[in-house]
């Protein structure tokens, strides 16, 4: 997560002003209304994952407004999802006032006006996402313009755990593996959105979501030589056997799913400019491998080619 603003980085007189700048930066037009002190302590990270952009906020009691004067400026037609961590805070918009905090986010719209009180002291996570993505994700129609997505349980909760996990493990994490978790943030964030809307979802959706937790956070630890089916299962409080039910929905072993993944790794790693001075045994040991006869062996059966080969080619 990249540092986009540290209060305590800048002079007192000019915190309140560089503090709304940095908001405007990080997210889209808008005005905010800070305490009357400045010696407040505020800290605003950054991340991008495919599609979908996280920041990470911790700030005392403040009051952000949108209004006709911003959307004018036509900057990002997107939704936000607001996960606090801690405190409480209160959206209006479209006529509806919208609460949250541990237990429900607010997902809120940016191309209508708004008031986003955030009642206390604060810490909290926002999605970022294109209204067309979102709204190519769910069950045949748009998101509400503002309403609440339950995160205590369920399909929310999944998605929140997801989006911490994404924030802590952000620096441990390249690029192309951002891209693809950010995926499975946002088709577990969209199935947390129908069910909130009270839609009917496949009466799967909920086994499906939890897959794509397990699959993402499998992802972020592929690196571990040891990492075993019994950990996986441990981790996320299952048994090995409802482990193998998840997986059997993409028609997998999680055991092979695991392995195709390290293989794919390996290939996207052996294969780029980047890693051009790195040997292949250690791009194997890195992602996982213990055998050097048993990488070059199952990488010459899942790509038709020697590592060595597809290294030249």
């Amino acid at each position: 997560m990249q540092l986009v603003f540290d209060a305590q980085q800048h002079a007192l007189p000019l915190r309140r002003d560089m503090w709304q700048d940095a908001l405007c930066s990080a997210y889209i037009a808008l005005d905010a209304e800070m305490p009357d002190s400045n010696d407040y302590c505020g800290v605003l990270r950054k991340g991008n994952f495919g599609p979908v952009s996280i920041t990470d906020i911790s700030l005392a009691g403040h009051v952000i407004r949108r209004r006709k004067q911003h959307l004018a400026r036509l900057d990002k037609d997107c939704f936000y999802l607001q996960i606090l961590q801690r405190g409480h805070a209160r959206l209006n918009q479209d006529r509806r006032e919208v609460p949250s905090n541990q237990a429900v986010a607010a997902l809120f719209y940016s191309g209508e006006p708004y008031d986003l009180e955030c009642l206390n002291e604060i810490r909290a996570l926002y999605l970022e996402i294109p209204r067309a993505t979102l709204k190519s994700k769910l069950s045949g129609q748009d998101a509400p313009i503002a309403g609440n997505v339950g995160i205590g349980s369920g399909i929310g909760k999944l998605a929140a755990q997801l989006c911490v996990s994404l924030t802590t493990e952000s620096g441990a994490i390249d690029a192309a593996d951002k891209a693809r978790l950010g995926e499975d943030l946002l088709n577990i964030v969209a199935l947390a959105v129908d069910r909130a809307a009270n839609q009917s979802p496949d009466p799967d959706t909920h086994q499906v979501a939890r897959l794509r937790l397990i699959q993402a956070w499998i992802e972020m630890h592929l690196s571990a030589a040891g990492l075993s089916l019994e950990t996986i299962a441990k981790q996320h409080g299952i048994s090995v056997r409802l482990l193998h039910h998840l997986f059997h929905q993409d028609g997998i072993s999680p055991a092979d799913w695991m392995w195709d993944r390290r293989l794919q790794r390996c290939f996207d790693e052996i294969t780029a400019k980047r890693d051009a001075q790195r040997t292949i045994t250690e791009i194997a040991y890195a992602n996982g491998f213990s055998s050097s006869s048993h990488f070059s062996n199952a990488f010459k059966a899942k790509f038709g080619v020697s590592p060595r080969d597809a290294r030249r080619t």
